[in-house]
């Protein structure tokens, strides 16, 4: 019951968002608006304090990082392996692909706060700057291939996206490295700057839940539902396992250990949707998949903060 209502505050925000975006005045426009609003002005302050501020020493997390790491990327070799359990085109397994092993960043952060502090916040922010990059690589790569694939001819050819560009000019990337920066230099801030970017940070997550649950697309869920089942038993349940697996084969220390794990749970990002559709994927079978995982989400968060991760927040805090 400790877990439910550890997590229950931030999904109520997510289904007030569901039910703004289907029963208020706010057009799907203003959401869009509004995703954009959390992703560039909002929520990169909140990573770059958190990483200025804290007393994390990159260098000292190289066991965490590589663990995190290692989890992840067999995370992205179980979710190539659902092409061999459920039958479909290539481009929309490609599509889904990615869904097995990226990351819903605001509901990770909202829930790292409350279990592990400013330190275990640090720690996510980090993992999350050097697996973004990865992840984006790896999933435009292979959505890239196979819709060039199905398009091969002429003009109808795939235009593949920039990944060098992408991952420069991602908010989140740049704001991680910038907290490095300030960090490791010992510059110390003005407390007007800190307080105008506390400010904005602190408004990121609760907008951030609410663009979730306004991107939730119910009735996509039918046309690919065994697929879009065991892409969440995947992400949702097998991806957690590997994770705690690895953290015990590097025997990380509980804090590490619970942070590698809180990411591994989280459900896929809402961003999948958006790169599918702008790069011709099946995009409407990437919003099932995206609404089942947050929904599914739901109840298997708090079972893993109940089994994982409320142990280990005991031993750390």
């Amino acid at each position: 019951m400790q877990s439910v209502l550890l997590i229950l505050p931030d999904f109520l925000i997510i289904l007030l968002g569901a039910l703004l975006a289907r029963k208020s005045a706010f057009p799907r426009t203003f959401w869009s608006s509004a995703e954009k609003l959390v992703f560039y002005v909002l929520f990169p302050p909140l990573l770059f304090l958190s990483i200025a501020e804290s007393s994390l020493n990159p260098s000292a997390a190289v066991q965490f990082l590589t663990a995190g790491i290692a989890a992840m990327l067999l995370a992205v070799a179980a979710a190539r392996t659902l092409r061999l359990i459920v039958r479909d085109d290539d481009v929309t397994h490609a599509s889904v692909f990615q869904c097995g092993f990226r990351f819903n960043t605001y509901i990770g952060f909202a829930v790292c706060g409350r279990l592990f502090g400013d330190s275990g916040f640090a720690l996510l922010a980090l993992l999350i700057a050097f697996w973004v990059p990865i992840s984006n690589t790896i999933a435009v790569s292979a959505l890239a291939r196979a819709v060039a694939k199905q398009e091969a001819a002429g003009d109808g050819a795939a235009k593949r996206p920039s990944v060098l560009r992408t991952v420069l000019t991602n908010p989140l990337i740049i704001a991680t490295i910038a907290g490095l920066a300030v960090n490791m230099s010992g510059l110390s801030l003005p407390d007007t700057g800190v307080r105008f970017l506390r400010h904005l940070g602190n408004a990121s997550l609760s907008m951030g839940l609410l663009c979730i649950g306004a991107g939730l697309q119910f009735g996509e869920i039918r046309a690919h539902r065994r697929l879009i089942a065991a892409s969440a038993a995947d992400r949702l349940l097998l991806v957690p396992l590997i994770a705690l697996a690895v953290c015990r084969l590097f025997a990380l220390p509980p804090l590490e250990t619970g942070v590698a794990v809180l990411f591994a749970v989280l459900p896929t990002a809402q961003s999948c949707y958006v790169m599918t559709a702008a790069m011709r994927g099946n995009a409407p079978a990437v919003a099932g998949v995206t609404t089942a995982q947050t929904l599914a989400a739901m109840a298997t968060i708090p079972f893993w903060i109940a089994v994982v991760l409320l142990p280990l927040s005991g031993m750390v805090g």
